[in-house]
């Protein structure tokens, strides 16, 4: 599957047709200004979220996996850590900003399989590992109660999606709530 194959794959989705990423809603001002911004970059231009998703110790871990210069998007809208971040008390207000799977399109996206800064988790180029990816489960018609289906599901969910530095304001679609 080549790129432009994938994308028009999302974007054809039965129930999912965009690329997620989960905040607070009291960090929509920055994003509206700035875009979805990696650590590093925020860093850079001198400003930290409201509500951060994130803790000391992932991003620490981020630092020592070399992600930091990284955005963290979704291909559903549930992934475990939105669930953690709520759960442990640092985001209250949790939303999902839809993107449009053309920001797949940058240079130097990275793909992995499972949470990117989980040890032993590889990251590899999104382009050499779209082949593997189970996109039946994302976006055609399967029963999500089948148990097989919801074990693959489960997989998926936890998929993450690498971009460098931003994902800029004009390819986010919309903010939809939890």
């Amino acid at each position: 599957m080549t790129l432009t194959k994938f994308i028009e794959r999302i974007r054809a989705g039965h129930v999912l047709k965009s690329l997620y990423h989960f905040t607070d809603r009291q960090n929509l001002t920055s994003i509206n200004q700035h875009g979805i911004l990696s650590k590093n970059e925020m860093k850079r231009r001198g400003f930290w979220p409201v509500k951060p998703s994130g803790n000391q110790w992932s991003w620490d871990a981020d630092d020592i996996k070399g992600i930091s210069d990284y955005v963290s998007i979704c291909m559903t809208r549930d992934h475990p850590m939105c669930h953690t971040a709520v759960v442990e008390q640092r985001i209250s207000d949790p939303c999902d900003i839809c993107i449009d799977p053309i920001v797949l399109n940058q240079e130097g996206v990275l793909f992995c399989f499972d949470i990117a800064n989980k040890t032993g988790v590889s990251l590899q180029a999104l382009t050499d590992i779209l082949p593997q990816i189970d996109t039946a489960v994302l976006y055609d018609r399967t029963d999500w109660k089948n148990a097989e289906i919801q074990d693959r599901l489960k997989k998926v969910k936890k998929y993450e999606i690498l971009i460098p530095n931003a994902v800029p304001t004009n390819i986010i679609q919309r903010v939809i709530d939890k």
